[in-house]
This record gives structure tokens, C-alpha cells and sequence, in this order.
């Protein structure tokens, strides 16, 4: 029969092995939800580099498209463009993207109109891009460079759209002083009137008084022009 003092070393014995087994048993738990995490780590690392590619991708393409002749591009085209970088953006954090990818949104609805003025969407389109260049700075790195470069294309692009508007409109107002200068009898009232028309509609709603004046006197000449007894000396 065995002595108590067998049992004790045996119940002893017993504790130490089952004390044994949990620490052994804790150990492989916790080597697992460590090799569940790693993975899981890894996966989502994956997942963020493939978005970041793909983004890249898709910056790169339209930034290769801003490259040609904008005059080229069917309108069609540059909405589903415009769509792309929208989908890129749209789901972000940062207020930066989501108030470029409202940017964005309004600059579709500008070109869906039938004849939005160069100003109008040179304006807007500078805009967009120095908000592509802010968001750059903080953006990943294999985002930060194709952003930064797409910011400086949006701003360039616009900046030339507004130019090429005022130039236009210096040749018209030119176009519209030769015109003037002409014999009375000579001028082509029908034409002259649809030129000042134009020029009113761009200059009266400005804040300048100056230029309201102009407006004014070019309101005041089309009456003349459109009066039937004008004499030379009035105009």
C-alpha cells in the first residue's frame, strides 16, 4: 500500500505535468493567433500596395492623356476620365480629396453644358490641380510623385485655357475697333450690333465702374448703329 508520502509526490508529480501541458498549450495558441495576425498583416499590406499600384496606373494614364491635344479628346472620353479619377478619390478620409472629388463633379457639369467659357473652366481646372498637389504631400509614396505631377499638368492646362480666352477676346475687340473706325455709311450695323452685344454681356456685370462704363457707351453706340437717322458725328 503506498505511503501518503507517494501520493503527495505523485499528486505533485500530476500538477507540475498538467501545469506543463497548459503552459505548452498556451504557447502554441498564442504562436497561432501571432501567425493569424502576420498574415492577416501581410494580406492587408498586399491589398494596400495593390491599391496603390492600381492608383498609380490610373494617375499615370490620365496623365499621359492631358499630354496631347486637348482640342482631340471626344467629350465622352473625358467624362469617363474625369469618372476614373472620381472613383480614385471618393472614398478617401482626407477633406483635401473629397473637396477635389466635388471639384471634380462640378468640372463634369461644366463641360456637360453646351459652350462653358474658357475662364470658367480654367478657373476650375487650376484649382482642381493645386488641390492634386496638396493632396500629394501627404499622400503614399508611390501615389506622392504621379499625384504631384497630375497637380502641375491641371494647373498648366488651366492656366492656358484662360489665356487662350483672352487672347481671343483681344483679337475680337480689335476685330470690333476697325469696324468703328470705319465711314458710318460703311459699317455693317447687323454685325457691329451682334459684336457689342457680346462685349456688353462680358463687361456690365463686372465690378469695375470703368469697365461698367464701357459698357454703358457700347449700349449707348448700339443704339446709335440700330437708329436709322444716326448721323456721323454721333457715333
Amino acid at each position: 500500500m503506498a505511503s501518503e508520502r507517494q501520493i503527495q509526490d505523485k499528486r505533485e508529480s500530476t500538477q507540475e505535468d498538467s501545469i506543463e501541458n497548459g503552459a505548452a498549450q498556451q504557447e502554441i495558441a498564442d504562436g497561432t493567433k501571432a501567425q493569424k495576425k502576420s498574415e492577416t498583416s501581410s494580406k492587408s499590406a498586399n491589398s494596400q500596395s495593390t491599391d496603390d499600384s492600381e492608383g498609380t496606373q490610373q494617375i499615370e494614364s490620365l496623365s499621359q492623356a492631358l499630354q496631347g491635344d486637348l482640342s482631340t479628346i471626344d467629350p465622352d472620353t473625358a467624362l469617363e476620365t474625369i469618372d476614373t479619377f472620381h472613383s480614385l478619390l471618393k472614398h478617401s478620409k482626407q477633406p483635401e480629396a473629397k473637396e477635389l472629388a466635388s471639384g471634380l463633379k462640378d468640372l463634369q457639369k461644366l463641360l456637360k453644358r453646351k459652350e462653358p467659357s474658357g475662364h470658367e473652366l480654367g478657373d476650375l481646372i487650376v484649382h482642381l490641380g493645386e488641390q492634386t498637389i496638396e493632396i500629394a504631400g501627404d499622400a503614399d509614396k508611390g501615389l506622392k510623385a504621379p499625384l504631384q505631377q497630375l497637380g502641375k499638368q491641371l494647373t498648366k492646362i488651366g492656366r492656358s485655357l484662360s489665356k487662350a480666352e483672352d487672347s481671343e477676346q483681344l483679337e475680337d475687340l480689335d476685330t470690333l475697333v476697325d469696324t468703328l473706325k470705319q465711314e458710318p455709311d460703311k459699317i455693317e450695323t447687323k454685325a457691329s450690333v451682334g459684336e457689342i452685344d457680346r462685349w456688353y454681356d462680358l463687361l456690365h456685370k463686372s465690378e469695375d465702374e470703368s469697365l461698367k462704363e464701357i459698357a454703358r457707351e457700347l449700349k449707348e453706340l448700339k443704339q446709335l448703329l440700330k437708329g436709322s437717322k444716326s448721323k456721323g458725328a454721333d457715333l
